[in-house]
Formats: structure tokens, sequence, C-alpha cells
């Protein structure tokens, strides 16, 4: 039985030591970033010199597209572009109609508003399209100020009609910037992005080899690929004009690069060295793949590998060496790699419905509706019974916020409430009080205007922890120059629609947060079980080869794990936003929960390579011994899994105290601890004991601390 072992905590830095190192990571240039900020920046730049040379009213969302607008590829900008077009143009059929119907008698116009906000964050969360949805709740909330009390209606038409183009011009800018920067740029997007991969696979086996620790930028690389994987690679070859033959075999050769990519990944987390022959074998290794990125860029047919002879004590660079072996044979077309697909690590296609698939059974999707619809209302009924028209910003700042599906709590309050400051306020208002008194012209103001988006798109640019904050710095900043034809010099508009921008922030503060609050602890280690329950489902799973319905239920299964570790990640990194008398504590768990997490997805790895034996039939020509040994094997994992997972979520109801509760171990049978002949049922012998190993690492640290322990 393994003994519990206390582990140290890693991250004890305080609040303003750990802000600095992330703003400082956010923010550090990575390859691209350039390329991206200034498209974008020009993109808003060249939509905010036409909304102001030809006075178009109501312009702020009009530049604000060239931050929301896809970029993932020409076509992908093409189709954003072609959405918004489709979502403008129901908004301004709808809000007319809606508004001629029940605006003219009090209550009804109040009804009518509730039910037009209701359904906009009920379609920002049922839509499958996100521009659309972008579109409507942006057009929708800006268009319902116009109406919000009984006037004219051919001058709301009006009014509604001019919000509408505005979008539109920097809908058709973003797509026009995109077209000419890929007329310019020859490189083959899904070339350069199979290189990229295969390049930094390259890089962590020449360190390995030569002994040197992997770098950090390697290291983010390969993370971030992990995480990202390759769907938008898959989604370049379904769009593009290669020829039959061609498309589908890079297809294959992607799907062993993204599982190549996880194994990668998941060494340089476990192992910062490896032993003298696994050094050797890493170079050899490395030596291959700068052969087939040679072959690759050249698209001729790379030469056949074969396996090194050496046997490797770590499993994850065995399965590596596997996978660089397999993808010269698809040229060769002498290996089906059609079941590979099922394990490598591609998100699901986008429901090609107009909704999603639960948009009418999931109670959730009401429930959101209604908090969203009290949000908003609750900002109208403060502006409406003060006659501050000004401050309907704030209900197209509540719809903005939903429009974000980042982090939990206070990392969003923070990310909002510093975007609105800084953008409002630093930007917006000092701008007013120091730059444009001394502007008189049009040039004056784009340079200002340019200098601040630069701002907004590189923030933007940053990981999902940050990256709605320079959405946030752009609105509020636009929201104040952009909205009128001219040059904005009244502090007093430009006060309003900043405490506008706040005042939608503190109503979706107080209805998600304060009314129906979660920490981000709860909902890091309460995922994080649910994780460890599944993979004791993943360990379990019966396949067989040819099994199509058997593959399909595996890769749901291993779709939602996939989701899960992306779920945890984003919760822990929400942790550190939490100030208050239980930081420490809630960071000492953080902490205890990504070192699991590392563990837990080098067991996931791991374990997908046997779920692959079983796929391709390797564990029906086990001796039977073996076989009996490893169904006992699994199930014991299983069951440890299990218990891990009850035991975590006890902690996270009850608190820091000492449970005592037991968790059963996951034991190697006689059967799989003898000698075996062979490379493969070495190979399964060597990941049955790695698994084995990590599970009791994890049993142990588990069970030597409370989760919420300080030391």
């Amino acid at each position: 039985m393994a003994t519990a072992v206390r582990i140290t905590r890693t991250d004890t830095r305080g609040f303003t030591e750990w802000f600095v190192d992330f703003l400082r990571s956010e923010l550090a240039p990575y390859p691209g970033r350039g390329a991206i900020v200034a498209r974008m920046v020009i993109a808003a730049t060249i939509t905010m010199i036409l909304i102001m040379t030809f006075r178009i009213p109501s312009g702020a969302t009009g530049p604000l597209y060239a931050f929301l607008i896809s970029r993932e590829s020409l076509v992908s900008t093409a189709k954003s572009a072609i959405n918004v077009l489709i979502a403008f143009g129901l908004a301004a059929v709808f809000i007319p109609v809606g508004a001629t119907m029940f605006a003219s008698i009090p209550i009804t116009h109040f009804l009518w508003e509730a039910f037009s906000i209701f359904l906009i964050f009920f379609l920002i969360r049922t839509l499958s399209n996100y521009n659309i949805a972008s579109g409507l709740g942006l057009l929708g909330t800006s268009a319902l100020a116009i109406w919000y009390l009984p006037g004219p209606a051919e001058l709301n038409v009006e009014r509604t009609l001019w919000q509408v183009l505005s979008p539109v011009i920097g809908a058709a800018v973003t797509f026009a910037v995109e077209a000419v920067f890929h007329a310019f740029n020859k490189q083959d997007e899904l070339l350069t992005g199979v290189d990229t991969r295969l390049e930094a696979i390259e890089t962590v086996l020449k360190d390995y080899a030569s002994g040197t620790p992997v770098s950090r930028q390697t290291e983010h690389s390969l993370t971030q690929y992990a995480m990202t994987g390759v769907g938008m690679l898959r989604r370049m070859l379904a769009r593009s004009s290669y020829e039959q033959l061609y498309r589908a075999q890079m297809t294959a050769v992607v799907s062993l690069i993204g599982r190549s990519v996880d194994f990668a990944a998941g060494m340089i987390h476990a192992y910062r060295a490896v032993s003298g022959e696994d050094g050797q074998l890493a170079a050899a290794m490395a030596k291959q793949v700068a052969e087939l990125r040679k072959c690759l860029k050249t698209r001729s047919k790379p030469p056949l590998i074969e396996q090194v002879a050496t046997i490797s004590s770590l499993s994850l660079l065995r399965e590596l060496e596997e996978m660089i072996v397999l993808i010269p044979r698809v040229f060769e077309g002498t290996t089906s790699l059609e079941t590979f697909s099922a394990f490598a690590h591609v998100p699901e296609e986008r429901n090609r419905g107009v909704f999603v698939r639960d948009a009418f059974t999931n109670p959730e999707h009401v429930r959101y509706a209604l908090a969203g619809c009290l949000a908003g209302m609750l900002c109208y009924v403060f502006y409406v019974s003060l006659a501050w028209p000004e401050l309907s910003t704030s209900v197209t700042t509540c719809v903005l916020t939903a429009l974000s599906n980042i982090g939990a709590s206070r990392q969003k309050q923070v990310l909002r409430l510093a975007g609105a400051v800084i953008g409002g306020f630093v930007f917006g208002m000092g701008a007013q009080i120091f730059v444009l008194p001394y502007i008189d012209s049009i040039t004056g103001f784009t340079l200002l205007f340019i200098a601040v988006s630069t701002v907004a798109a590189w923030v933007g640019t940053s990981s999902s922890r940050l990256s709605y904050c320079g959405l946030q710095i752009a609105l509020a900043f636009y929201l104040i120059h952009v909205n009128d034809p001219t040059i904005q010099t009244s502090l007093t508009i430009a006060r309003d629609r900043a405490l506008g921008v706040l005042l939608g922030i503190a109503m979706m503060w107080l209805v998600f947060d304060r009314l129906q609050p979660k920490t981000a602890v709860q909902e890091m280690v309460g995922t994080f079980a649910k994780n460890l329950a599944l993979l004791a489902d993943l360990v379990t799973v019966e396949l067989h080869p040819g099994d199509s319905a058997a593959i399909a239920s595996t890769r749901k299964l291993r779709d939602r794990i996939y989701a899960n570790f992306a779920a945890v990640n984003a919760q822990a990194d929400a942790v550190p936003f939490e100030i208050g008398s239980k930081r420490s504590m809630h960071m000492a768990a953080r902490d205890r929960i990504r070192r699991w997490q590392a563990m837990l997805r080098t067991f996931y790895l791991l374990d997908l390579a046997l779920v692959q034996y079983r796929a391709f039939g390797a564990i029906e020509n086990l001796p039977e011994e073996m076989k009996t040994s490893l169904d006992f094997f699994e199930k014991s994992c299983a069951r440890t899994l299990v218990e891990m997972a009850g035991y975590l979520e006890t902690e996270r109801e009850e608190g820091p105290e000492i449970h005592p509760k037991t968790i059963s171990e996951a034991t190697i049978s006689a059967g799989l601890e003898k000698a075996v002949s062979g490379p493969q049922q070495e190979n399964i012998s060597s990941i049955v004991r790695e698994l084995s190993g990590i599970l009791g690492r994890m049993r142990s640290e588990i069970l030597a601390a409370p989760l919420f322990a300080i030391e």
C-alpha cells in the first residue's frame, strides 16, 4: 500500500505578485500576434473613418466588429460577415414591428421590452452561430434604447436602420481587410499548421536528446496546441480544394499529429529530463520528424520509418514514436487509419442546425435567459425611472457580458470593471481632457483611435483569461468617441456612457454572482471529480475491432473528458481573482488540483493508448492469463478513480477538515508483473505499470492532507 506523502505547495504568491506575473505572461508577444493586431486595428480604423466621413449615427458597434468577427480563415470570415447581415436583417424587422404593436401603451411597452431582452438572452444561449447571436444582441439592445419611450415612429425607424448600417460596414470592412491579407499571404495555412506542431515536437525531442531543459516557449506552444486540438486544421481540409486522395491522406496525418502533440505535451509536464537511452531514442526521433517536415512542406512522399530497437522506459515516448512511424505509411496506403480519428482530440463540429441540440429541452437555457432578462430590466427600470436615457449603454453591456464565456465569478467582474475603467475613464475621458482640445482634424483623431485600438486589440488577443478585457476597453472607448459622428468633447456624455457600462456590469454581478453564487474553486473541484468518474468509465470501456457504435460512444466519452480538462483549467485560472479571507485556502486547493490535473491528463493519454490497442484487436491476441490480469487491473483502476472522485466531492462540500475515508489502491496482478515476450506485450505492460504508478501517487497525495490545507 502506498504511503501518504505530504506535498509542498508550489505557488505561494500573494495576489499582487501573482497578478504582475499573470499580466507579464498574457501580454508577452507570440508568433503571429502582431499581424492579428494589425489587421484588427486596420479594419476598425477604416470603419471609423467611413462612419465619421459619412456622419453615420450610433456607429460604436461598427469598429467593434473588427474584434468579434472570426479570422480562422478567409472562408470563416466571409461566413461571419454574411451571418452579421442575416442577424441585423432579422433584428431590423423584429424591433420596428414589435414597437409598432406594443410601444404606444406603457404597460405593453414594458412587457415588450422585457420579452425582447429575454428573447435576446435566450438566443445568445441557444443559437449555434455566435455571430448571429452577437449581432441580434447588440442591435436589439441598442434599438430598444431608441424605443424606450413612445415617440415619432418614423424617426425611431430611421434611427433603427442607422443602427444596422454601422455594424454592416464594420463586417464588410473586416472581410475586405482579411481578403487583402490572404491575397498577399501565399502560405498554405494547413501545411503551416502541421509544420509548426511538428516543429514544436522536434524541439522537445532535441532538448531531451541534449539533456537541456525544455524552453518555456516550447512548453507554452505545445500546451496551447494540445488544448486547442486540430479542429481548425480539419475545417481547413474540409473547405480546401485538394484532390480527394491527398485530402484523405492529410486527414489521417492531422489525426496522427493531434495525438503526437498530446503525447509530447504530456511528456514535458511529466518528465523534465530523460535517461541516456531515452535521450538516444529522442535524438533518432528528432531526425525522423525533421525529415517528415521537409517532405510535408514540399508535398513529397516521406520515406518509411522503422522503429528504434531500444526499449524505452517512458510509455509516452514510445507511443509518440509509434505515431511518427505511422505518418509515412499514410502515403503508402498500407495501413488503415480510420480508427485513429476516434482518438484524436478534434472538437465536435459545430451544430449545423440553427439552434443547439438541447435548445428547447434544457431548462438551464430558460433560467439563464430569465437571469439575463432580470439584469437587463433592472438597468432599464433604473434609467427610465430617473429619465436618464444616456445610461441605456448598460443593457448593451449586459449582452456583451453574456457573450463572454470565460472564467467564472469574480474573474469576469475584474475584467469587466478593468476594461470599463481603462476604456471609459482613462482613455475615453482622459482623451477628452488632455488630447481632444488640441485636435482639429480627422487625422489627429485617427492617430488617437489607432493608439487606443492597438492597446485593446493587443489585450484582446491574449488567452481567454484576459481577452474579454480588450473587448471591454474597445466598447467603452467607442461608445464615447464613435457613437456620434463628431469629435466628442462633452464630459457629460462621456460620463453618462461610462456610467452606463458600470451599471450594466453591476447588475450582471448582482444577478449572476450574488443571487446564484458559485465560487470558481467549487466548480474546479466538482468538475475535476466528475472527470475522475468519467475516466473510470473510459478505463473499463468495451471495444472491439470494427465496432463502429462502440467507437462512436468512446468518442463522445472522450470529448466529455477533454472538455472537462479545459473547464478545470478555466476555473483554476479564475481562482486567483477571488480575493477574500479564504483566498489562501482556495489557492492551496488550486495548487493541488493543477498538479493532479497534469497527472490525470498523463493517465488519460496512456489509457487512450490501451483503448486504441483494443480498437485494433491487439488485446485479443494477448495470452489468456494476461487478458484476465489486464481486466482485473482495469476494474481496480476504475474503483480507485470512483473512490477518489467521491472523496474530493466530500472535501468540496464539507470544508478543510480531515475525513476518515479510505481509497482503494489500483494493483497490478501477477500476470502483468511477469516478464512478457514481444514488443507489443512489453508496451502494454509498460503502460499498465505507469498507469498504476500515476494512480498510486495521486492517491497518496489526496490522502496526505485536506484539499484546503494551507500547509
